[in-house]
């Protein structure tokens, strides 16, 4: 067996080349015998798939022999990630979220592809390229290429045919902004003798799960989460996040269009697949096992949004009703008011001044 470095190489929500680049270079008697570690993240045949694919790598390149690893989920993997590290047995290759990349590329535990790219007749550039742009952020620090991107996923909202239409609402025409959601979400909560048969909404409420959740209605509502520049400044307090936070809160505990508590994402399909949520939001990456096990018609749809962007790159409240997710309480907006940012700032600091919510909050 020859020796692997002592560095992972990591991938941020992706599968990495390392192997086929291995099976290249490594022309050897005896086979080049690698680990690869992989979660599985959300529901389906997710594992089974990644072992298809693995034996296929396998027959296919005789000179490099991968071992498939299940890991658990996104923070199994990059526990057990961090334990074979420092057990001096660290796996080729590791498909992990790429939330954890900037970490280990900070504690010099990650190699780049980049040799591997070029050893392959590629620019780093020309490679990333055939990527969608929106992809490429994940697995690129300090203009060196740390990840390749695979199975990258989005929030999608799910929701049930039948339910919208028995409650006068167009399944053709799904929420599109907050408003919206908001009002279809009370349309759709059916209560019985002060007992909920049917919630509006769910998703899951896990820490991992629900944080990007957030993010991506931290997005919709006109800011980022975090800085692309310098991991380590979050907007846990910034107007656009505490808007969102503050539909949440709305939805769950003063309409109870949502029910209370932590619910995983198991919970969200089996009260989809019965009809006790006619919404759910939920990965794209559940969509086929929605697809094999819901009975009843439904439909998917983006996420809603609260802030909508024009050709200008001017941005505005979708809603003027919703003005009060924006942020935190501070002095009123006009709702026809378009608010620019100079690109570079918006980068660096792209939601502390964008919008503010009128005085009184909710």
């Amino acid at each position: 067996m020859e020796p692997i470095t002592r560095r992972a190489a990591l991938g941020a929500a992706l599968a990495v080349p390392a192997a086929a680049a291995l099976g290249s270079v490594a022309r050897a008697a005896s086979p080049t015998e690698i680990d690869l570690f992989f979660p599985v993240p959300v529901q389906g045949n997710l594992a089974n798939k990644m072992r298809e694919l693995i034996e296929r790598f396998n027959t296919e390149h005789p000179d490099v022999q991968v071992t498939a690893v299940y890991t658990g989920s996104y923070d199994d993997t990059n526990l057990k990630t961090r334990a074979a590290i420092k057990a001096g047995r660290p796996p080729a290759a590791v498909i992990m979220s790429a939330n954890f990349v900037r970490e280990y590329v900070i504690n010099e535990d990650a190699d780049p592809f980049d040799p591997l790219i070029e050893h392959a007749g590629k620019t780093p550039d020309t490679f990333m390229d055939e990527f969608w742009p929106a992809l490429q952020p994940n697995s690129v620090i300090g203009r060196r290429i740390y990840g390749v991107p695979f199975q990258n996923s989005t929030p999608l909202l799910y929701y049930n045919v039948s339910a919208f239409t028995e409650a006068g609402l167009d399944p053709d025409h799904p929420p599109a902004n907050w408003a919206d959601w908001i009002a279809a979400g009370k349309a759709l909560t059916k209560t019985e003798g002060g007992q909920t048969r049917r919630w509006g909404l769910m998703f899951p409420a896990t820490y991992d799960y629900c944080g990007w959740i957030v993010s991506g209605l931290t997005m919709s509502n006109g800011g980022q989460y975090f800085n692309h520049d310098y991991g380590g400044e979050v907007y846990y307090n910034a107007p656009s996040t505490l808007g969102t936070l503050a539909l949440l809160d709305t939805m769950v505990n003063r309409l109870k269009v949502v029910p209370p508590g932590v619910s995983d994402a198991n919970a969200c399909t089996s009260a989809f697949f019965a009809g006790h949520t006619a919404m759910m939001v939920l990965s794209t990456g559940s969509l086929s096992f929605v697809r094999e096990n819901m009975k009843l018609p439904y439909r998917v749809a983006f996420m809603p949004k609260n802030v909508a962007k024009r050709r200008s790159d001017r941005r505005r409240v979708a809603d003027p009703a919703q003005r009060q997710f924006i942020g935190a309480p501070s002095r009123r907006l006009d709702p026809d008011q378009l608010v620019d940012e100079p690109r570079d700032r918006r980068r660096v600091e792209p939601v502390h001044r964008l919008f503010r919510a009128p005085q009184g909050g909710l």
